[in-house]
Protein backbone atom coordinates (compact mmCIF):
# COMPACT_ATOMS: atom_id res chain seq x y z
CA UNK A 1 0.00 0.00 0.00
CA UNK A 2 2.23 2.77 -1.27
CA UNK A 3 -0.62 5.12 -0.69
CA UNK A 4 -0.12 4.67 3.05
CA UNK A 5 3.55 5.62 2.72
CA UNK A 6 2.59 9.14 1.69
CA UNK A 7 0.80 9.54 5.02
CA UNK A 8 3.96 8.81 6.95
CA UNK A 9 6.00 10.97 4.59
CA UNK A 10 3.62 13.81 5.25
CA UNK A 11 3.86 13.27 9.02
CA UNK A 12 7.67 13.33 8.84
CA UNK A 13 7.46 16.57 6.85
CA UNK A 14 5.22 18.10 9.50
CA UNK A 15 7.63 17.08 12.27
CA UNK A 16 10.74 18.26 10.42
CA UNK A 17 9.35 21.62 9.34
CA UNK A 18 7.72 22.14 12.74
CA UNK A 19 11.08 21.55 14.46
CA UNK A 20 12.77 23.87 11.96
CA UNK A 21 10.22 26.57 12.83
CA UNK A 22 11.13 26.06 16.49
CA UNK A 23 14.80 26.71 15.66
CA UNK A 24 13.88 29.86 13.74
CA UNK A 25 11.66 30.97 16.61
CA UNK A 26 14.54 30.46 19.06
CA UNK A 27 16.86 32.52 16.86
CA UNK A 28 14.36 35.36 16.61
CA UNK A 29 13.54 35.25 20.32
CA UNK A 30 17.26 35.66 21.11
CA UNK A 31 17.92 38.44 18.61
CA UNK A 32 18.64 40.76 21.57
CA UNK A 33 20.54 38.22 23.68
CA UNK A 34 24.17 39.24 24.23
CA UNK A 35 26.62 36.70 22.81
CA UNK A 36 23.88 34.48 21.35
CA UNK A 37 24.82 32.32 18.36
CA UNK A 38 22.01 31.41 16.00
CA UNK A 39 21.48 27.87 14.73
CA UNK A 40 20.71 26.42 11.31
CA UNK A 41 18.91 23.16 10.46
CA UNK A 42 19.84 20.40 8.05
CA UNK A 43 17.32 17.99 6.51
CA UNK A 44 17.96 14.49 5.18
CA UNK A 45 15.70 11.98 3.49
CA UNK A 46 14.62 8.80 5.23
CA UNK A 47 15.74 5.39 3.98
CA UNK A 48 13.96 4.70 0.67
CA UNK A 49 11.66 1.82 -0.26
CA UNK A 50 12.69 -0.17 -3.33
CA UNK A 51 9.98 -1.25 -5.80
CA UNK A 52 10.10 -3.45 -8.88
CA UNK A 53 13.41 -4.91 -9.90
CA UNK A 54 14.68 -7.56 -12.23
CA UNK A 55 16.15 -6.99 -15.65
CA UNK A 56 13.88 -4.04 -16.32
CA UNK A 57 15.18 -2.30 -13.26
CA UNK A 58 13.21 -0.82 -10.42
CA UNK A 59 12.75 2.34 -8.47
CA UNK A 60 12.82 3.76 -5.02
CA UNK A 61 10.15 5.66 -3.17
CA UNK A 62 11.26 8.06 -0.49
CA UNK A 63 9.77 7.61 2.95
CA UNK A 64 9.88 11.17 4.15
CA UNK A 65 12.28 13.67 5.67
CA UNK A 66 14.30 13.80 8.82
CA UNK A 67 15.76 16.79 10.73
CA UNK A 68 19.31 15.49 10.84
CA UNK A 69 21.16 18.32 12.61
CA UNK A 70 20.76 21.65 14.37
CA UNK A 71 24.10 23.44 14.11
CA UNK A 72 25.06 26.65 15.96
CA UNK A 73 26.80 29.26 13.81
CA UNK A 74 29.73 30.85 15.64
CA UNK A 75 30.06 33.80 13.29
CA UNK A 76 31.16 37.12 14.74
CA UNK A 77 28.41 39.35 16.11
CA UNK A 78 28.54 43.14 15.98
CA UNK A 79 29.59 45.16 19.04
CA UNK A 80 27.75 47.61 21.28
CA UNK A 81 29.68 50.22 23.27
CA UNK A 82 28.83 50.41 26.98
CA UNK A 83 29.82 52.44 30.03
CA UNK A 84 31.02 49.49 32.12
CA UNK A 85 34.67 48.46 32.00
CA UNK A 86 33.60 44.90 32.94
CA UNK A 87 31.51 44.56 29.79
CA UNK A 88 33.75 42.55 27.46
CA UNK A 89 33.39 41.26 23.94
CA UNK A 90 35.61 38.80 22.09
CA UNK A 91 36.72 39.97 18.66
CA UNK A 92 37.71 36.67 17.07
CA UNK A 93 37.79 33.08 18.29
CA UNK A 94 37.38 31.97 21.87
CA UNK A 95 35.08 31.70 24.85
CA UNK A 96 35.24 33.21 28.32
CA UNK A 97 35.69 30.63 31.08
CA UNK A 98 33.26 30.86 34.00
CA UNK A 99 32.81 28.56 36.96
CA UNK A 100 30.09 27.91 39.50
CA UNK A 101 29.44 25.15 42.03
CA UNK A 102 28.47 22.70 39.28
CA UNK A 103 31.55 23.04 37.07
CA UNK A 104 33.30 25.07 34.39
CA UNK A 105 31.38 26.50 31.45
CA UNK A 106 32.10 28.64 28.39
CA UNK A 107 30.36 31.73 27.07
CA UNK A 108 30.59 34.53 24.53
CA UNK A 109 28.37 36.77 26.64
CA UNK A 110 30.62 39.30 28.40
CA UNK A 111 28.13 41.00 30.72
CA UNK A 112 30.20 40.81 33.89
CA UNK A 113 29.93 42.59 37.23
CA UNK A 114 31.44 42.26 40.71
CA UNK A 115 29.70 40.51 43.59
CA UNK A 116 29.87 41.42 47.28
CA UNK A 117 33.21 39.62 47.65
CA UNK A 118 34.81 41.41 44.72
CA UNK A 119 34.70 38.49 42.26
CA UNK A 120 33.96 39.21 38.59
CA UNK A 121 30.79 37.23 37.89
CA UNK A 122 28.09 36.70 35.27
CA UNK A 123 24.55 37.96 35.98
CA UNK A 124 23.82 34.46 37.33
CA UNK A 125 26.84 34.49 39.66
CA UNK A 126 29.33 32.26 37.82
CA UNK A 127 32.89 33.50 38.43
CA UNK A 128 35.09 34.61 35.54
CA UNK A 129 38.31 32.60 35.25
CA UNK A 130 41.72 33.90 34.29
CA UNK A 131 45.42 33.89 35.12
CA UNK A 132 46.08 34.95 38.70
CA UNK A 133 48.99 37.04 39.98
CA UNK A 134 51.70 36.20 42.49
CA UNK A 135 52.40 38.07 45.70
CA UNK A 136 54.86 40.23 43.75
CA UNK A 137 52.23 41.19 41.17
CA UNK A 138 53.51 38.96 38.35
CA UNK A 139 51.16 36.89 36.22
CA UNK A 140 51.24 33.16 36.90
CA UNK A 141 50.23 30.21 34.75
CA UNK A 142 47.49 29.24 37.22
CA UNK A 143 43.83 29.61 36.27
CA UNK A 144 41.62 30.93 39.06
CA UNK A 145 38.80 33.28 40.01
CA UNK A 146 39.22 36.92 39.04
CA UNK A 147 38.80 39.04 42.20
CA UNK A 148 39.16 42.81 42.41
CA UNK A 149 37.76 44.97 45.17
CA UNK A 150 39.53 43.33 48.11
CA UNK A 151 42.90 44.17 46.58
CA UNK A 152 45.07 46.84 48.19
CA UNK A 153 48.69 47.88 47.80
CA UNK A 154 51.29 47.89 50.55
CA UNK A 155 53.34 51.04 51.21
CA UNK A 156 56.76 51.42 49.62
CA UNK A 157 59.41 53.41 51.53
CA UNK A 158 61.27 56.02 49.52
CA UNK A 159 64.85 54.99 48.76
CA UNK A 160 65.69 57.26 45.83
CA UNK A 161 64.59 60.68 44.68
CA UNK A 162 65.55 63.14 41.98
CA UNK A 163 65.30 66.90 41.92
CA UNK A 164 66.11 69.09 38.89
CA UNK A 165 66.37 72.84 39.37
CA UNK A 166 68.18 75.96 38.26
CA UNK A 167 70.05 78.11 40.78
CA UNK A 168 70.32 81.76 39.80
CA UNK A 169 73.94 82.52 38.91
CA UNK A 170 73.29 86.23 39.53
CA UNK A 171 72.18 85.63 43.14
CA UNK A 172 74.15 87.41 45.86
CA UNK A 173 75.73 85.78 48.91
CA UNK A 174 73.48 86.26 52.01
CA UNK A 175 75.14 88.19 54.82
CA UNK A 176 73.45 86.60 57.83
CA UNK A 177 74.00 83.06 59.09
CA UNK A 178 71.63 80.42 57.71
CA UNK A 179 68.25 80.03 59.42
CA UNK A 180 65.33 78.10 57.87
CA UNK A 181 62.91 80.58 59.43
CA UNK A 182 64.59 83.59 57.77
CA UNK A 183 64.26 83.63 53.95
CA UNK A 184 66.94 86.32 53.71
CA UNK A 185 69.56 83.79 54.83
CA UNK A 186 69.16 81.53 51.81
CA UNK A 187 68.57 82.08 48.10
CA UNK A 188 66.19 79.28 47.12
CA UNK A 189 64.17 76.43 48.61
CA UNK A 190 62.26 73.51 47.18
CA UNK A 191 60.33 70.62 48.67
CA UNK A 192 59.42 67.00 47.99
CA UNK A 193 57.44 64.29 49.76
CA UNK A 194 58.95 60.98 50.86
CA UNK A 195 57.33 57.92 52.47
CA UNK A 196 58.47 55.68 55.31
CA UNK A 197 57.96 51.90 55.64
CA UNK A 198 54.46 52.43 57.08
CA UNK A 199 53.41 54.61 54.16
CA UNK A 200 53.41 57.82 56.21
CA UNK A 201 54.38 60.85 54.16
CA UNK A 202 57.09 63.25 55.27
CA UNK A 203 57.64 66.74 53.88
CA UNK A 204 61.26 67.44 52.98
CA UNK A 205 62.42 71.02 52.36
CA UNK A 206 65.79 71.73 50.76
CA UNK A 207 67.47 75.12 51.17
CA UNK A 208 70.20 76.49 48.88
CA UNK A 209 72.52 79.26 50.04
CA UNK A 210 75.12 80.79 47.77
CA UNK A 211 78.54 80.92 49.43
CA UNK A 212 80.73 82.12 46.56
CA UNK A 213 80.80 82.27 42.79
CA UNK A 214 79.72 78.84 41.49
CA UNK A 215 79.47 77.50 45.06
CA UNK A 216 76.36 76.71 47.11
CA UNK A 217 75.67 75.24 50.53
CA UNK A 218 72.67 72.90 50.96
CA UNK A 219 70.50 72.28 54.00
CA UNK A 220 67.33 70.27 54.59
CA UNK A 221 64.53 69.75 57.09
CA UNK A 222 62.17 66.77 57.40
CA UNK A 223 58.74 67.71 58.76
CA UNK A 224 60.26 71.03 59.87
CA UNK A 225 63.00 69.37 61.97
CA UNK A 226 65.58 70.06 63.14
CA UNK A 227 64.78 73.72 63.71
CA UNK A 228 68.19 74.82 62.47
CA UNK A 229 68.21 72.43 59.50
CA UNK A 230 70.70 69.71 58.61
CA UNK A 231 73.69 70.48 56.40
CA UNK A 232 73.83 68.58 53.12
CA UNK A 233 76.64 68.20 50.59
CA UNK A 234 77.97 71.47 49.17
CA UNK A 235 77.47 71.97 45.43
CA UNK A 236 79.81 73.56 42.88
CA UNK A 237 79.22 74.41 39.23
CA UNK A 238 81.40 74.89 36.19
CA UNK A 239 81.63 78.13 34.24
CA UNK A 240 79.08 76.57 31.86
CA UNK A 241 76.58 76.09 34.70
CA UNK A 242 76.88 72.30 35.09
CA UNK A 243 77.24 70.48 38.42
CA UNK A 244 80.85 69.56 39.23
CA UNK A 245 80.36 68.43 42.85
CA UNK A 246 77.42 67.73 45.14
CA UNK A 247 75.28 66.04 42.50
CA UNK A 248 74.65 63.11 44.86
CA UNK A 249 73.02 63.93 48.17
CA UNK A 250 72.08 61.66 51.09
CA UNK A 251 68.90 62.48 52.97
CA UNK A 252 68.93 60.83 56.42
CA UNK A 253 66.38 61.24 59.20
CA UNK A 254 65.13 59.50 62.35
CA UNK A 255 61.54 58.32 62.79
CA UNK A 256 59.58 57.79 65.99
CA UNK A 257 56.27 56.48 64.58
CA UNK A 258 57.28 52.80 64.51
CA UNK A 259 58.54 52.81 60.93
CA UNK A 260 62.02 51.62 59.99
CA UNK A 261 64.48 54.14 61.39
CA UNK A 262 66.73 55.79 60.52
CA UNK A 263 65.64 56.17 56.91
CA UNK A 264 68.10 57.06 54.18
CA UNK A 265 67.21 58.42 50.74
CA UNK A 266 69.66 58.87 47.88
CA UNK A 267 68.76 62.18 46.22
CA UNK A 268 70.01 62.95 42.72
CA UNK A 269 70.94 66.62 42.10
CA UNK A 270 73.14 65.85 39.09
CA UNK A 271 70.86 67.67 36.62
CA UNK A 272 70.92 70.94 38.53
CA UNK A 273 72.07 73.96 36.55
CA UNK A 274 73.40 77.39 37.48
CA UNK A 275 72.30 79.79 34.78
CA UNK A 276 71.57 83.48 34.82
CA UNK A 277 67.85 82.89 35.23
CA UNK A 278 65.55 82.91 38.29
CA UNK A 279 65.91 79.91 40.58
CA UNK A 280 63.16 77.37 39.89
CA UNK A 281 62.43 73.68 40.26
CA UNK A 282 61.87 71.88 36.94
CA UNK A 283 61.38 68.23 37.94
CA UNK A 284 60.65 66.15 41.06
CA UNK A 285 60.26 62.39 41.50
CA UNK A 286 60.69 59.70 44.17
CA UNK A 287 60.04 55.95 44.27
CA UNK A 288 57.98 55.61 47.46
CA UNK A 289 54.24 55.44 48.01
CA UNK A 290 51.63 55.14 50.72
CA UNK A 291 49.23 52.20 50.93
CA UNK A 292 46.32 52.44 48.50
CA UNK A 293 42.90 51.00 47.81
CA UNK A 294 41.60 50.09 44.36
CA UNK A 295 39.87 53.06 42.72
CA UNK A 296 39.41 51.89 39.12
CA UNK A 297 40.48 49.22 36.65
CA UNK A 298 41.22 48.92 32.95
CA UNK A 299 41.25 45.83 30.73
CA UNK A 300 43.57 45.65 27.73
CA UNK A 301 42.99 43.80 24.47
CA UNK A 302 45.37 41.13 25.79
CA UNK A 303 42.97 40.57 28.69
CA UNK A 304 45.31 41.99 31.34
CA UNK A 305 43.37 43.65 34.17
CA UNK A 306 45.24 46.65 35.57
CA UNK A 307 44.22 48.34 38.80
CA UNK A 308 44.67 52.05 39.51
CA UNK A 309 45.00 52.68 43.25
CA UNK A 310 44.26 55.70 45.39
CA UNK A 311 47.98 56.31 45.89
CA UNK A 312 48.48 56.73 42.14
CA UNK A 313 50.14 53.35 41.70
CA UNK A 314 49.11 50.79 39.08
CA UNK A 315 49.26 47.03 39.48
CA UNK A 316 48.38 43.97 37.40
CA UNK A 317 45.43 42.16 38.98
CA UNK A 318 45.05 39.25 36.57
CA UNK A 319 44.51 38.30 32.95
CA UNK A 320 41.31 37.05 31.35
CA UNK A 321 41.75 33.60 29.81
CA UNK A 322 40.04 32.36 26.65
CA UNK A 323 39.25 28.82 25.52
CA UNK A 324 38.90 27.41 22.01
CA UNK A 325 37.68 24.00 20.83
CA UNK A 326 38.48 21.83 17.83
CA UNK A 327 34.74 21.43 17.12
CA UNK A 328 32.80 24.18 18.91
CA UNK A 329 29.58 23.29 17.03
CA UNK A 330 29.33 20.20 19.24
CA UNK A 331 29.40 22.12 22.51
CA UNK A 332 26.39 21.40 24.70
CA UNK A 333 24.04 24.33 25.31
CA UNK A 334 23.34 24.74 29.02
CA UNK A 335 21.10 27.82 28.91
CA UNK A 336 21.96 31.20 30.47
CA UNK A 337 24.35 31.84 27.53
CA UNK A 338 26.57 28.97 28.69
CA UNK A 339 28.11 26.04 26.83
CA UNK A 340 29.61 22.88 28.26
CA UNK A 341 32.34 20.67 26.88
CA UNK A 342 31.20 17.45 25.19
CA UNK A 343 33.01 14.36 23.96
CA UNK A 344 32.52 15.55 20.37
CA UNK A 345 33.69 19.14 20.90
CA UNK A 346 37.14 18.14 22.10
CA UNK A 347 38.85 19.46 25.20
CA UNK A 348 39.26 23.24 25.75
CA UNK A 349 42.53 24.82 24.66
CA UNK A 350 43.09 27.61 27.18
CA UNK A 351 45.53 30.50 26.75
CA UNK A 352 45.74 34.30 26.87
CA UNK A 353 43.86 36.48 24.37
CA UNK A 354 45.65 37.20 21.09
CA UNK A 355 47.70 33.99 21.39
CA UNK A 356 47.15 30.58 19.83
CA UNK A 357 44.60 31.86 17.31
CA UNK A 358 42.39 33.44 19.96
CA UNK A 359 40.73 36.81 19.52
CA UNK A 360 41.24 40.03 21.43
CA UNK A 361 39.19 41.24 24.37
CA UNK A 362 37.36 44.54 23.94
CA UNK A 363 36.43 46.25 27.20
CA UNK A 364 33.42 48.61 27.32
CA UNK A 365 31.91 46.43 24.57
CA UNK A 366 29.32 43.67 24.27
CA UNK A 367 29.04 41.23 21.38
CA UNK A 368 25.45 41.20 20.18
CA UNK A 369 23.46 38.26 18.84
CA UNK A 370 24.49 37.17 15.34
CA UNK A 371 20.85 36.53 14.37
CA UNK A 372 19.97 37.99 10.95
CA UNK A 373 16.29 38.85 11.32
CA UNK A 374 15.70 39.24 7.58
CA UNK A 375 17.16 35.81 6.85
CA UNK A 376 15.22 34.24 9.73
CA UNK A 377 11.91 35.62 8.45
CA UNK A 378 12.62 34.20 4.99
CA UNK A 379 13.33 30.81 6.58
CA UNK A 380 10.14 31.12 8.61
CA UNK A 381 8.10 31.57 5.42
CA UNK A 382 9.87 28.65 3.75
CA UNK A 383 9.31 26.26 6.67
CA UNK A 384 5.74 27.46 7.07
CA UNK A 385 5.01 26.67 3.44
CA UNK A 386 6.72 23.31 3.85
CA UNK A 387 4.51 22.56 6.84
CA UNK A 388 1.38 23.56 4.90
CA UNK A 389 2.36 21.45 1.88
CA UNK A 390 2.95 18.36 4.02
CA UNK A 391 -0.39 18.84 5.76
CA UNK A 392 -1.98 18.91 2.29
CA UNK A 393 -0.28 15.57 1.47
CA UNK A 394 -2.02 14.05 4.48
CA UNK A 395 -5.44 15.44 3.59
CA UNK A 396 -5.04 14.38 -0.06
CA UNK A 397 -4.00 10.86 0.95
CA UNK A 398 -6.98 10.75 3.28
CA UNK A 399 -9.28 11.58 0.37
CA UNK A 400 -7.73 8.78 -1.72
CA UNK A 401 -8.20 6.31 1.11
CA UNK A 402 -11.80 7.44 1.44
CA UNK A 403 -12.34 6.71 -2.28
CA UNK A 404 -10.77 3.28 -1.79
CA UNK A 405 -13.14 2.48 1.05
CA UNK A 406 -16.11 3.61 -1.04
CA UNK A 407 -15.31 1.29 -3.98
CA UNK A 408 -17.71 -1.24 -2.54
CA UNK A 409 -21.04 0.10 -1.48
Amino acid sequence: MAILTSLFSGVSGLNANGSALSVVGDNIANSNTVGYKGSTVAFSDILSQTIGGGASGGGQIGRGVNLSAVTPQFTQGSFETTDSVLDMGIDGNGFFLVQDTTGTFYTRAGQFRTDKDGYIVTPEGAKLQGYTVSATGSLTGTIGDMQLTTVSTTPTPTSTARVDANLDAAASVPAAAFSPSDPSTYNFSTGLTVYDSLGTSHAVTYYFRKTAANAWATYYQVDGLPAGGTAGTAMTFSAAGAVTAGGSQTLAFTLTNGATSPQSVAVDFSDFTQYGAPSATTYLTQNGSSSGSLSSISIGQDGIITGLFSNGQTETLGQVALATFQAPVYLTKMGKNLYAESSDSGQPIVSAPMTGGKGRVLSHSLELSNTDLAAEFVKMITFQRGFQANSRIITTTDELLNELVNLKR
